[in-house]
C-alpha cells in the first residue's frame, strides 16, 4: 500500500477538461434531430458516433483517481466528502429541474398516494434514476460506485490486470442499457471504474506496452470506432450484438495518456494546457449546469427565426450549429458556475459541485 504522497498527474487533469467538453458537444449534437442527418453527413455522423459516452471518460477517471489516492483513504472522510461534493449538489439541482421542468405535471399529482401516481412517488422515481435531467442519470450510478468504495479500497491492494481485462471483455459484451435504469447502468459502468483502477496501479507497463505496439493499438481503437461508423450504412457486419462503444473510448484514453505523458515531468505549461487544466477545473458544475443551458438555447432558437437549422437535413450546418451551441454553453455554464460561486462562496460546492 502506497504511504507516500504521489505526484499530481497532470495527463489526467487535461482529459478531464477534455472530457467534460466532449459530453458538452455531445449533447449539443443532440438539439439536432432530424433522422436523417446521420444517414446523409458522413461528417455529422462521425462527430455524432466520437463524442458519444466521453462518460466512459469520467468512470475511467475516477477509477485511476481512487488508485491513485488510495494512500489517504479513510472510509468515514471519503463518505463525507462525497455526500458534499456529489449528494448536495444532486439533489439542488434536481430540486431546481422539478420547480422549473417539471413542477406542471407534478402540481397536477397528488402529492402522496399508495394507489395511484403521485408527486412524491414521481420526485423519488427522478431521483432514484436521474431522469429529472438528461445528463444526471449518471449520478445514481455513481453514487452506488462510492457506496461500494470500501470494496474496491480491498481489491485496490491486489492485482488488478485480470479483472481490468475481463471488465474491458465485459463493456463489449454487456452492452450499455438505457440510462434509466442505474443499476444495469453499475453493471456496465462499474467494470470501467475497476478498469482505471487497473491502468494507474499498472500505468508504467501500460505506457511501454503501449510504445512499444503503438501502430497496433491505435489499429484497436480505429477498428473499434470503424464498426460501429460502417454499420450505420451497411445492412449486415456480423458484429453488430457486439458493443464497441465504451471499449472505443478506453483504448482512446490509454492512448492520450501516452500522448500526454510528457506533461507530467514539466514544471511549466503552456495556454493549451491552462486552458484544459480550468476546464477541468470547473467541469463539475458545468455538468450540473449545462444541460439546463442547452434546453433553454434550443428553446430560443426554436422560437427565432433560424428554427428552420434545427430540423436541417444538411449535416454540414448542423455540425456548425452543434459547435455553436457547444460555445455558447460552455461560456454561459462558466459565467453563471463562477457568477454562484462568488456569491456563495465555499458554500457553492453543495449547489452545483466544487472546482477540482
Amino acid at each position: 500500500m502506497a504511504t507516500v504522497k504521489p505526484q499530481k498527474i497532470h495527463s489526467i487533469h487535461v482529459l478531464r477538461g477534455v472530457a467534460i467538453i466532449m459530453i458538452v458537444f455531445s449533447h449539443c449534437l443532440g438539439v439536432f434531430k432530424n433522422s436523417n442527418l446521420i444517414a446523409n453527413s458522413y461528417l455529422f455522423s462521425f462527430l455524432n458516433l466520437f463524442a458519444f459516452n466521453f462518460t466512459t471518460f469520467f468512470v475511467l477517471i475516477a477509477g485511476f483517481l481512487f488508485q491513485h489516492l488510495t494512500y489517504k483513504y479513510k472510509v468515514k472522510e471519503y463518505y463525507l466528502s462525497k455526500f458534499k461534493t456529489v449528494v448536495c449538489p444532486y439533489i439542488s439541482v434536481s430540486i431546481f429541474c422539478f420547480l422549473y421542468f417539471h413542477y406542471q405535471s407534478l402540481s397536477s399529482l397528488p402529492f402522496f398516494s399508495s394507489t395511484e401516481p403521485s408527486a412524491l412517488g414521481s420526485i423519488v422515481k427522478m431521483m432514484l434514476t436521474g431522469t429529472q435531467l438528461l445528463p444526471l442519470w449518471f449520478m445514481p450510478m455513481i453514487i452506488m460506485i462510492f457506496a461500494i468504495s470500501p470494496l474496491l479500497y480491498s481489491w485496490s491492494q491486489k492485482s488488478l490486470i485480470v479483472i481490468g481485462l475481463i471488465s474491458m471483455f465485459w463493456v463489449v459484451m454487456f452492452t450499455k442499457p438505457d440510462y434509466t435504469r442505474p443499476l444495469l447502468n453499475l453493471l456496465h459502468y462499474g467494470p470501467v471504474y475497476l478498469t482505471g483502477m487497473m491502468i494507474k496501479q499498472n500505468y508504467e507497463k501500460i505506457m511501454q506496452l503501449v510504445k512499444d505496439n503503438l501502430l497496433l493499438v491505435i489499429f484497436f481503437f480505429g477498428l473499434c470506432f470503424c464498426i460501429p461508423f460502417v454499420y450505420r450504412y451497411v445492412d449486415y457486419l456480423g458484429v453488430e450484438k457486439l458493443y464497441y462503444d465504451t471499449l472505443q473510448k478506453i483504448i482512446l484514453f490509454i492512448l492520450a495518456l501516452y500522448f500526454l505523458d510528457g506533461l507530467n515531468r514539466k514544471n511549466e505549461h503552456g495556454r493549451t494546457y491552462k486552458f484544459f487544466s480550468y476546464m477541468a477545473n470547473i467541469s463539475f458544475p458545468i455538468y450540473f449546469i449545462h444541460e439546463i443551458i442547452v434546453l433553454l438555447l434550443e428553446q430560443q432558437v426554436f422560437n427565432s427565426p433560424i428554427a428552420d437549422v434545427i430540423r436541417t437535413d444538411n449535416g454540414q450546418l448542423a455540425s456548425l450549429g452543434a459547435i455553436s451551441f457547444l460555445i455558447s454553453t460552455l461560456t454561459i455554464s462558466i459565467i453563471i458556475a463562477n457568477l454562484i460561486k462568488w456569491i456563495f462562496k465555499d458554500k457553492a460546492k453543495y449547489l452545483i459541485g466544487g472546482n477540482r
